[in-house]
């Protein structure tokens, strides 16, 4: 591997084993952001139009698996990869006792940027929060690889110019990699090199404003986001320069 790739094993290894509580507390007032189900901002679109039953998904980026067994029980067949051993050790042990009623997730460990995967493997790539730990050119290049002609990639990742998350993030340096660098609008459109159809649709803007609803209960951050985030799609469609200053975008590629 090389130094990017050990240092990013490195720190998710350590942050299995040790925790960070200003992670957690980070993770909990932005749940409703990165909510992954049928009420999901970004993901309850893509569970709208997908029917995964049978699919080939490589869950890329996989963490500690509890995305893979979303999409086990939607149907989907899938691999997930993980650059840290600690975390794929967690997948495993969820699958072990998830009750599937399909086949279960497969968890290796391995480097994003080359996977263990034959060309033209699946039918779909997932990942959240993957992209911006990785060398884009190489991520979209094998992303590319394994996907079968005509297969779809789709991918929620941070932003790099919303004004107060920008801020959040230099004054908790460490609580992400060195390396890690949330996308512009410029680095998803690199993505039309690789891919024949490239598109990007993004979410939060004001919304951002909404994390102190997560007091409440996650129920109702949800309510509180969802309608935010609908005044931020009519400000953002108004003014469409606007989109770059935005939290989150959902990244869609087809081959």
């Amino acid at each position: 591997m090389g130094n990017r790739e050990t240092r990013e094993k490195e720190f998710y290894d350590e942050l299995v084993a040790e925790g960070s509580a200003t992670r957690s507390l980070l993770d909990r007032f932005s749940e409703g952001f990165y909510e992954k189900g049928d009420r999901g901002r970004l993901w309850a679109p893509v569970w709208k139009s997908l029917d995964l039953r049978g699919a080939a998904v490589l869950d890329y980026g996989c963490g500690d698996g509890h995305f893979s067994l979303r999409l086990a029980m939607r149907g989907a067949r899938v691999a997930g990869v993980d650059i840290s051993p600690k975390l794929i050790e967690l997948a495993r042990v969820s699958a072990s006792k998830a009750e599937l009623n399909g086949s279960s997730p497969q968890f290796i460990v391995g480097d994003a940027h080359h996977t263990p995967f034959d060309d033209n493997s699946f039918d779909y790539v997932f990942g959240n929060g993957a992209l911006h730990h990785l060398d884009l050119d190489r991520a979209y290049a094998e992303i590319a690889r394994v996907l079968k002609p005509g297969g779809r990639a789709l991918f929620m990742e941070p932003m790099y110019h919303h004004p107060l998350l920008w801020l959040l993030r230099r004054l908790t340096p460490k609580t992400h990699t060195e390396d890690e660098k949330p996308l512009s609008l410029e680095d998803m459109e690199k993505a039309k090199k690789w891919f024949r159809v490239c598109s990007h649709r993004e979410h939060f803007l004001l919304a951002v404003c909404a994390a102190p609803a997560h007091l409440f209960g996650k129920k109702f951050a949800l309510s509180v986001i969802g309608k935010l985030d609908q005044f931020d799609q009519l400000v953002m469609r108004a003014q469409p320069q606007l989109r770059r200053f935005a939290w989150l975008s959902m990244l869609e590629m087809e081959k």
